[in-house]
């Protein structure tokens, strides 16, 4: 029976047509991995590549019907079926697996995987290195904390970049052929690393903020907007008024925006700051506005100020003047 193309590896797979014999070239990347053909149309068949690219093993396989089992991975895994379909069993509890649909993270539990003619990629990972890329990415202590004791299944459809990518980082890998320490000067574990903490991350942020009220936003601009002529908020009492978590409302105002909070906030207090410029009697100047404003220094606000109309709030204050003149 013909196989379906693998992700990676085709030239210099590896082709058995014993299920032992590719249980054993696939148990390099899954301990303890075993294989048993499925009665099926044609003889059995069966393809693999691996690579060791520093602290992540990966493989890819291609597949007849089959039914495979592994009793001790030996730590986690990450899997995406890349054809056919697959539903694997842990402890009576059953889930399935379609091309670009999902994938799973796996810790170390006892599975039953039945295959039908297809093709997957796995990683054998170090969760602490996943964990270290999730703080890195999110800019805070906060993880997606994953059970060591049943899969974590995450979608893909919320965002069909994420396969895009994946299959180009497969052509990554493919381009290195067998050379490993290529692969990882080139950073190919970093670049798998950070797409698994992607898909976590923004699978949560989705499922978060997809039934946040759209009330709590405008509570939380609302809220900005009374104390933009005193001080900034900090994003700690943003959260707080919101009733958000921090990723839930930097995400919220990202979908509704296009930017942070406070960024958001940093752009009204500029347009603030630019209507009291026009009104500034006489008698006032432009430090007295920046230390009313919350700015430390008249240079801080200066800086800013520049940089959202490009120009300086002293040039702002002469054009004002001009224009009243010129209506007088």
């Amino acid at each position: 029976m013909a196989l379906l193309p693998l992700s990676f590896g085709q030239a210099r797979a590896r082709r058995f047509t014993s299920a032992v014999a590719a249980a054993e070239a696939m148990a390099t990347t899954v301990p303890s991995l075993q294989m048993f053909d499925l009665p099926g149309p044609g003889n059995p068949a069966f393809a693999s590549a691996n690579l060791v690219c520093g602290s992540v093993n990966i493989a890819t396989d291609s597949v007849t019907p089959c039914r495979i089992t592994v009793a001790d991975s030996k730590g986690w895994h990450f899997l995406l079926n890349v054809a056919g379909q697959a539903q694997t069993d842990i402890n009576g509890k059953k889930f399935d697996l379609f091309p670009g649909q999902a994938m799973a993270i796996l810790p170390n539990v006892k599975r039953t995987t039945t295959r039908t003619s297809g093709g997957n990629f796995v990683a054998a990972i170090d969760i602490d290195e996943l964990m270290n890329r999730q703080r890195a990415m999110s800019g805070t202590e906060t993880i997606v904390h994953l059970p060591d004791d049943r899969p974590t299944i995450i979608p893909l459809g919320f965002q069909p970049a994420l396969w895009r990518t994946f299959t180009h980082i497969c052509k990554i890998i493919d381009a290195c052929g067998e050379d490993g320490a290529l692969a990882a000067r080139l950073g190919v574990d970093d670049l798998i690393y950070r797409w698994v903490a992607t898909t976590l991350l923004e699978a949560e942020d989705t499922a978060e903020t997809q039934h946040v009220p759209r009330g709590r936003v405008d509570f939380v601009c609302d809220y900005i907007r009374a104390t933009i002529d005193v001080r900034p908020l900090t994003l700690t009492e943003m959260e707080s008024a919101s009733a958000l978590s921090a990723r839930s409302l930097q995400y919220s105002f990202m979908r509704r925006f296009g930017c942070s909070p406070m960024q958001w906030q940093q752009r009204e207090r500029m347009i603030r700051v630019r209507e009291r410029l026009f009104l500034l009697p006489p008698d006032a100047t432009v430090t007295g506005l920046a230390y009313e404003m919350g700015f430390s220094t008249l240079s801080a606000l200066t800086t800013l100020y520049k940089r959202h109309f490009g120009e300086t709030p002293i040039q702002t204050i002469g054009s004002g003047r001009i224009h009243r003149d010129a209506r007088i």
